[in-house]
């Protein structure tokens, strides 16, 4: 398994050191080429302190946020939330292979302080900076998510009738992040055929189910046709 997935955890108290020119040229690269494969509008918003500045709406959560991506696209995209789950994802194990810290965030910032484009959509941000050691609020979070994480019995219909390939990949999908640890996304193995599908009850469903897809593909080798219920294809 891919050691970022190993170690990655949600990050929201960073150091005062903004990021780097070298840093801020590579990560403007990654979303460039996202971008241009995938149809989406992702951003690097340096000064977004503001939007997290008002501790009403982050809940005092977080410290020293400064840059961040901003997760937007043309609504009209086709398979829109689950590229920006996906990509997303990608980008966050980058991130973490940077030495960076990050997290995914869907409302507890000001919105206000994003300037969208007309015919643009924003999904989501995801703050990103360099941090030190993990504070006793991280490591309390962390906790409760380990301690309420599901079994691969509950998020794997056909798990007693799947190869050991696939057990290994639903590990890493164990440790994809998801909306206040919903843990929606839902994987079937039957007929030899894996696919991964999700309710839709909640608004942040299809942004998890690509995160979880592409936590999967990294562990498995492979890859997810697009699509709520779409089908994997190992290499």
């Amino acid at each position: 398994m891919r050691e970022a997935i190993l170690n990655r955890i949600s990050r929201r108290t960073f150091t005062e050191e903004a990021l780097n020119q070298e840093e801020i040229s590579k990560i403007q690269a990654m979303l460039d080429e996202i971008n241009q494969e995938a149809g989406l509008a992702l951003s690097l918003m340096l000064d977004g302190e503001e939007a997290f500045a008002n501790r009403s709406k982050s809940y005092g959560m977080f410290k020293n946020v400064k840059a961040i991506l901003v997760m937007k696209a043309d609504p009209s995209l086709e398979n829109v939330e689950e590229k920006i789950g996906y990509y997303g994802q990608a980008l966050m194990l980058d991130l973490t292979d940077m030495g960076l810290g990050s997290c995914w965030v869907a409302g507890t910032f000001n919105k206000d302080y994003v300037e969208i484009p007309e015919g643009q959509e924003m999904y989501c941000v995801i703050p990103v900076g360099h941090i030190d050691k993990v504070t006793m609020k991280e490591k309390m979070i962390r906790g409760t998510i380990s301690k309420n994480r599901k079994p691969i019995s509950e998020r794997l219909t056909g798990s007693e009738d799947a190869p050991q390939w696939v057990l290994e990949a639903m590990k890493a999908v164990q440790l994809a992040p998801t909306a206040v640890n919903s843990q929606h996304p839902h994987f079937t193995y039957a007929g030899g055929k894996l696919t991964a599908d999700v309710s839709g009850e909640w608004p942040t469903d299809l942004v998890d189910l690509g995160i979880a897809k592409k936590n999967f593909e990294e562990a498995a080798g492979g890859c997810f046709d697009l699509g709520n219920g779409a089908e994997f294809h190992k290499n």
